[in-house]
């Protein structure tokens, strides 16, 4: 009982050191994050007084699959509306998607062949190219296959294929207008005829479109010159531009029956206002609300009715330059009823603590209900994104601190990326030591056994790094041949790269060592960091706690720093933001793995090598050993006080699946741990933008062969504030380097022996 008090105690005064100094991280890594100038764009958050549900407007679905079906086109994966029933193309019928039932066929007098075919309440329409009169014909039947008429349209925008066909992509007929969007050399074309065949006006780039009977049509847009990628709502009949909203990309798009609404997807089934455009809330989100991803399927069609029941029409996804029959694509169809209430909630299997909601987290979650149904998975947080968090991070570290003091953490706690001091927390027995189920875990052979190693203390492995970032350089070798540098940039030591500014001085004066960004700081604010974790190791032992700073190896390193910082050939720090070029003539440029994607940092090391010539190097080492670092901002530990340790890691074992790995590359905060995560990260960078060759295979090899360079995953971040900062004071001339030292070695002792 004694020694678990004292055991106890002892941990708390571990864990409250980070209270004061683990921020340091988050400050870094928002720092970090100003890299990413060049987002993707496709993450919008907005609020809505309209998404704050009352109580009593909970709603969920049951879904239903309704049918399957070879995809044949001509309109057969569309959704149409028959006599007030929901219904779709079923061979030469017409099939009641709830029901099941064929509840019209079509007459003998009409051949679903050739063309797109619509549906339109009564009446059954058909649009297509007439190659012996050169026309676009669009022609419409009654119920019973009598033909009411045929309109010639003018000035037709989209493709004549082999003067043969055209390839419509959707069709919609109002009281006034004929409206349909079709395939052109580039992006599809809407178009808005009248009923005489004159066309009022075109639309380049939509790639969704819907209309309702009050002469109105909301289109979504590709991206183009005059229309930015959003959805707009038009006059059709004076051509006018009604609204636009630019901050979501939905496809499809449609209005809800009584035209009050507009329903379109961007990720979720999102509902806005038709008067202005503006969001309402978000209904369905797949995964969620259905027991499917969309991961091998495209939203062909959906309808919403007024019920609120939703109908889809789903079509098997084929990725560019895949091999496939024809057979294997089909259409599938599905209907959602609106239930009100609550969904019944499955028993809670293991609950996750986090500092921050992050995306990856949710579609892992998501991921994981759909393979385990019967399982759920509790995911408690803090603040909505790392950006809220980073605004508060001292007083979430300081409540998540005592919280795993106090056992008020869940069975599964986010210990990476979240300010608190690795090292100290995983020097404990607060989270459980995962070493032999990591070991004997069917994902073993495939993670990178020398980030893992990194991260032992005490031989205990007691966080699971999901990903995991480090540093590396690309070097100008073109400068490097003109410097006659004959180095081996695989292993070299801060003094040896500090040697090459006397080089640069003597044989290119106007060049620099290193390009990177300084906003306002000095060479030591921006270097110390990387320097000092370097070589860290070998000043200071963690586990019997003795420090030797004034080690002359170690005072010459930080003389020559001075010397070399003053020098107009050290940085170059005002050089304008370029992910082309980021090395802007100089020697070196800091890379790491995080902020951009791995296919962006591809195509812009591509660039810049088609008229240049670099390549990717590790990190600098420390002078006396190998000390090179590394940092997950995804890494998971698991409760040891929970009762449920073996959920724990069942879920944390999913976390290292292929396509979970995958998933996580796209965060944006380093690369999977898994080879099988990264090999696909690589295949699907390279599919993005077609790229091939050498300098790709180089950037690729490189960084594989740096990953496993990694020493340490935990930087001793405290402990290196507590040098740096009376270095600092040396560098400007405000003290010795002795004073320097003397204050530094002062702060580490009090640090270890606190």
């Amino acid at each position: 009982m004694e020694n678990n008090k004292k055991r106890a105690i002892l941990l708390s005064i571990l864990l409250l050191i980070i209270l004061v100094t683990g921020v340091f991280i988050i400050i870094r890594n928002k720092d970090n994050n100003k890299e990413n100038k060049y987002g993707n764009g496709d993450e919008t958050f907005q609020e809505s007084k309209d998404n704050e549900k009352k109580e009593t407007d909970k709603f969920y679905y049951v879904e239903e699959f309704a049918d399957e079906s070879i995809f044949e086109g001509n309109g057969y994966d569309k959704i149409f509306k028959y006599n007030g029933k929901i219904v779709r193309f079923k061979g030469d019928s017409l099939q009641d998607i709830k029901s099941k039932e064929n509840i019209y066929e079509i007459p003998d007098n009409i051949t679903l062949r050739g063309g797109y075919w619509l549906i339109n309440e009564d009446e059954i329409w058909n649009i297509k190219y007439d190659s012996n009169i050169k026309q676009i014909i669009a022609s419409s039947f009654d119920n019973k296959g009598n033909k009411k008429g045929n309109i010639e349209l003018k000035d037709f925008k989209g493709k004549i294929v082999d003067d043969s066909y055209i390839m419509v992509e959707h069709m919609r007929v109002s009281d006034d207008y004929i409206y349909l969007s079709a395939q052109t050399n580039t992006q599809p074309t809407l178009h808005i005829f009248t009923k005489e065949g004159e066309l009022k006006y075109s639309y380049e780039s939509v790639s969704s479109f819907d209309v309702d009977n009050k002469g109105r049509c909301i289109f979504t847009t590709q991206g183009s010159t005059s229309l930015p990628y959003g959805f707009y709502m038009v006059d059709s009949e004076k051509g006018t531009e009604i609204f636009r909203n630019i901050s979501y990309r939905l496809n499809p798009i449609r209005f809800s029956e009584d035209g009050e609404f507009i329903y379109g997807f961007d990720k979720n089934l999102n509902v806005f206002h038709a008067k202005d455009g503006s969001f309402k809330e978000s209904i369905f989100e797949f995964g969620k609300d259905s027991t499917y991803l969309l991961d091998d399927y495209d939203i062909k069609d959906f309808m919403v009715e007024k019920d609120g029941d939703i109908y889809y029409s789903l079509k098997t996804k084929v990725m560019r330059d895949t091999v496939i029959e024809l057979s294997d694509i089909k259409s599938s169809y599905y209907l959602y009823t609106k239930q009100e209430g609550e969904r019944p909630k499955r028993e809670t299997t293991v609950i996750i603590t986090d500092s921050y909601r992050n995306d990856f987290m949710d579609e892992a979650i998501k991921r994981y209900e759909l393979k385990y149904p019967d399982e759920h998975i509790e995911y408690n947080y803090t603040y909505n994104n790392e950006n809220e968090f980073g605004e508060n991070a001292e007083e979430c570290v300081s409540k998540l601190t005592l919280d795993i003091i106090q056992g008020n953490i869940g069975d599964i706690v986010h210990t990476g990326g979240v300010g608190i001091e690795i090292h100290n927390i995983l020097a404990t027995d607060a989270f459980m030591n995962l070493t032999d189920l990591i070991e004997k875990d069917k994902s073993y052979k495939d993670l990178n056994k020398d980030v893992l190693n990194a991260l032992k203390i005490n031989n205990a492995i007691r966080g699971l790094p999901i990903n995991y970032m480090f540093y590396q350089y690309e070097l100008n070798e073109d400068l490097e041949k003109q410097l006659g540098l004959n180095i081996d940039f695989t292993n070299i030591s801060w003094p040896e790269v500090l040697d090459i500014v006397k080089i640069i001085e003597e044989k290119a004066p106007d060049r620099h060592l290193f390009t990177l960004e300084m906003e306002g700081k000095s060479p030591w604010d921006v270097f110390e960091e990387y320097l000092l974790i370097a070589n860290m190791p070998d000043l200071i032992n963690l586990e019997t706690k003795e420090v030797n700073l004034n080690q002359q190896w170690f005072k010459d390193l930080l003389i020559k720093f001075k010397d070399c910082s003053k020098s107009k050939n050290f940085v170059l720090g005002n050089a304008e933001y370029n992910l082309t070029d980021r090395l802007h003539g100089s020697l070196l440029a800091l890379t790491f793995n995080r902020s951009i994607y791995h296919a962006d940092r591809l195509f812009h090391f591509n660039e810049y090598n088609k008229t240049n010539s670099s390549r990717v190097i590790p990190s600098f080492i420390g002078e006396k050993n190998d000390n090179r670092t590394g940092y997950s901002m995804m890494m998971y530990s698991i409760n040891n006080r929970s009762e449920r340790k073996e959920n724990a890691w069942k879920f944390l074992s999913f976390l290292l699946e292929e396509d979970i790995q995958f998933i996580s590359s796209r965060d944006r905060t380093g690369i999977p741990i898994s080879k099988k995560g990264v090999d696909r990260m690589i295949a699907d960078a390279i599919y993005m933008h077609r790229l091939s060759g050498s300098n790709i295979d180089g950037y690729n090899n490189a960084m594989l062969e740096n990953s496993h360079k990694i020493n340490y995953l935990y930087d001793m971040g405290y402990l290196r504030l507590g040098i740096s900062e009376p270095i600092g004071l040396y560098m400007n001339g405000e003290i010795t380097l002795d004073e320097a030292l003397k204050r530094a070695e002062e702060n580490v002792m009090i640090r270890l022996n606190e």
